[in-house]
Formats: structure tokens, sequence, C-alpha cells
């Protein structure tokens, strides 16, 4: 996937962590092979041909012209930072779409609402999946008064 510069100015980095930023930093400075505080073309290069990649001089120009916000052909610590979190961003994304997807096959609407039966879902995770979890007490934690599985709580679930 391409990103814009318009895209990467509308990131918030503060969806990382203190820990995933730490990782960052640590990266960062393994591909910032000669101290200058930025991934320059070769550097990427270097990386890339660890990684078995055989990228072009073209390839490098264009990935490092996606992400650098400075204009300095090269990817400063911010720049990898908000990479960084719109691919976190994506991947969140993701996984509540995929998240949606299944509460729709169960019964419950595109919108989050209406709700699945707690029978259903027991049934389609221990035969389907077969998995050994105590649903029932799950469920029961999530939402006591119930037979049915409201989003927010089917959500809740599968996180956990």
């Amino acid at each position: 996937m391409s990103l814009s510069l318009k895209q990467l100015r509308n990131i918030d980095i503060n969806i990382l962590s203190k820990k995933e930023i730490d990782k960052c930093q640590e990266a960062f400075t393994a591909f910032d092979k000669n101290g200058s505080k930025f991934i320059e073309k070769e550097e990427l290069r270097k990386v890339l041909e660890e990684m078995g990649q055989s990228p072009q001089e073209e390839e490098l120009i264009k990935m490092i012209n996606e992400v650098d916000q400075t204009g300095k052909g090269a990817i400063s610590f911010d720049d990898f930072l908000t990479v960084i979190a719109y691919y976190k961003q994506l991947q969140q994304n993701s996984d509540e779409e995929d998240i949606i997807l299944a509460f729709v096959a169960l019964g419950g609407n595109e919108d989050k609402t209406g709700s699945i039966d707690r029978k259903l879902l027991q049934e389609v995770i221990s035969s389907d999946f077969s998995l050994t979890i105590d649903l029932n007490r799950l469920v029961k934690e999530l939402s006591p008064a119930t037979t049915e599985v409201k989003y927010e709580d089917f959500k809740n679930l599968l996180s956990n």
C-alpha cells in the first residue's frame, strides 16, 4: 500500500505505547548505520539486502519519498514513528472489520446492533474451532443478565 503525505500528516503517533516507541528507537538506530539520525538510501538498501531483497534505485527513492516528511531524501525518526503508527492503525482497523464480519456471521448486524445467541456462539466455538473455553462463564461476566451477546461484549470476548 502506497502512503501519501496527506495520510501521514493525519496519523497520530500517540497510538504507539512507550514500549513500542522504545522498540522503534532500537530498530531505527540499527538501521541508521552511520549515526546521522536519518535512514538514508544506501542504509535502506543494506537493510533490504540483509533481508534478501534486491531493491532497484528507483524503488529505494520511491520508498523514501513516500515517508520523508522533511524533504531531505532520508527517513527521520519521526517519519519512522509515523509509518509504524500508520501500519498499527491499519492493523487495528482490519481487526475491527474481522470482528464485525464474525458478529454478522453469527447473527448480528453490520452496524454493530443486534445480538448473537450465547448457545450458538458456544456451539461454533466448541464444534467448529474445537476450543475448550468456558464461554458461558466469560459471557456471564460480560453480560450476566441475558442469553444474548451484544457487539461490545462479543468484541471484548474476542479481545481477551
